[in-house]
């Protein structure tokens, strides 16, 4: 016999003595893997949940625009309470930030500037929304920036620009406040603030992000919104650029027309805040990373918890099986052959606790990410971890109960009773 076909006998032989004392010692078995279970289970439940989050996550993002550039007075993240010197004199984003990137950017497909106002309510007939999330001044080339269609009707256009027309766009949370249905809500007339608004479109639903309503706006012309509401001058732009490959040079564009509009000098920084779903994407990416990680701590604790329990158990192994290993050193078995048996029961042991792992973990993950309504992703990479890590944690607790296993004196071993 090949020592290839040797070893693969005494590779099937320790599996079947392992799946023999699984079936043996059933609860003792169990208690033992479990440690195993748990920490794997831990890694393939966190990871499927996180990927579904993160799928979510992408593809709300996406739908908030399609290669969109934001620019504030400024960023997401500042700390108003401790605001620097320079940042509490910066100026405001105004109209000619839009008109100069309209004028020089020509790898921007759209600019939509925004102005907002606030403390806002909504009326139709005897039903009210009171302060609906934005009602905003815009042009329509938000329809294009935003990547949103309307559900019923029409967006702003042109037209209505130059008339100033007293029409408005609703978000479907809005609509559902107001009316019976939203298709009901076209050519209505409501009253925003005291002004008689015709609704002429009601925009798709889209989720929420980060419950963060996106459905609750009200669009009015920016030319009207400078007519009702002459004092607000601060904007916030949204630019979309003409294709992916062309994003970065875009916003070097975008950044150049408003530093030459701010007036900045070479050696100046900013003084104003850029994002772009290439930095969203960034941060949901770091946020999940670092869940992923304490799924992994997590289930290190429970593959050591595993590894003393699998040790404990080949030591019992050892001493309950001393005379066999007696035998089987009598009838001419070497050292190495009772280590590679020993350490193959302990690698199977743990190695059922991670498929058992796996199966648990894929499962509730399964339960969790359709409950939510997020994609369920089972990663090929992480299963095929797991069941490695599970196989080679059997393998390090089996080091020692294996070596004690091989010294064992046969002639002391053939007495044991």
């Amino acid at each position: 016999m090949s020592n290839f076909k040797r070893s693969m006998a005494q590779l099937r032989e320790g599996i079947r003595l392992a799946l023999m004392a699984i079936t043996a010692n059933k609860f003792r078995s169990i208690m033992t893997i479990f440690g195993v279970t748990i920490g794997v289970g831990a890694v393939i439940l966190v990871n499927t949940i996180m990927d579904g989050f993160q799928s979510y996550l992408m593809s709300s993002i996406e739908k908030i625009g399609t290669n969109v550039i934001y620019i504030a007075k400024w960023d997401e993240d500042t700390d108003f309470d401790e605001l620097t010197e320079e940042q509490r004199r910066r100026k405001d984003i105004t109209m000619d930030e839009a008109y100069a990137i309209q004028e020089s950017c020509p790898l921007v497909k759209a600019v939509s500037p925004e102005k907002k106002a606030y403390d806002n309510i909504a009326r139709y007939e005897d039903k009210t929304i009171r302060n609906p999330d934005d009602f905003r001044g815009c042009w329509p080339e938000l329809a294009i920036v935003s990547n949103r269609d309307c559900e019923y009707g029409r967006f702003i256009d042109y037209n209505d620009m130059d008339r100033a027309a007293m029409v408005c766009v609703i978000g479907p949370e809005v609509a559902d406040a107001l009316f019976n249905s939203r298709e009901e809500a076209l050519d209505k007339k409501i009253r925003i603030n005291g002004y008689q608004f015709r609704v002429i479109g009601v925009q798709e639903r889209i989720d929420d992000f980060f419950e963060i309503s996106e459905n609750d706006y009200i669009y009015i012309p920016m030319t009207t919104f400078d007519r009702l509401y002459p004092g607000v001058k601060r904007a916030v732009l949204m630019v979309s650029a003409v294709s992916r490959e062309s994003f970065n040079e875009a916003v070097d564009q975008v950044v150049n027309a408003v530093r030459r509009v701010r007036q900045l000098r070479p050696e100046q920084d900013n003084n104003f805040a850029i994002e772009t779903q290439v930095k969203f994407k960034e941060q949901v990416s770091d946020i999940t990373a670092n869940v992923k990680l304490g799924a992994i701590a997590v289930a290190i604790v429970g593959l050591l918890v595993g590894v003393v329990g699998v040790m404990n158990i080949m030591l019992v192994a050892v001493t309950q099986r001393t005379r066999e290993i007696g035998v089987r050193k009598a009838v001419g078995a070497r050292r190495s052959n009772i280590i590679f048996q020993f350490m193959v029961e302990a690698a199977t042991l743990t190695a059922v606790g991670g498929v058992v792992g796996i199966i648990v973990g894929a499962v509730v993950g399964l339960i969790v990410t359709t409950s939510l309504e997020w994609a369920y992703y089972l990663s090929p990479l992480w299963t095929a971890i797991g069941l490695a890590v599970s196989a080679g944690t059997g393998l390090v607790a089996g080091v020692y109960p294996a070596w004690r296993a091989s010294r064992v004196d046969p002639i002391v071993a053939l007495r044991y009773e």
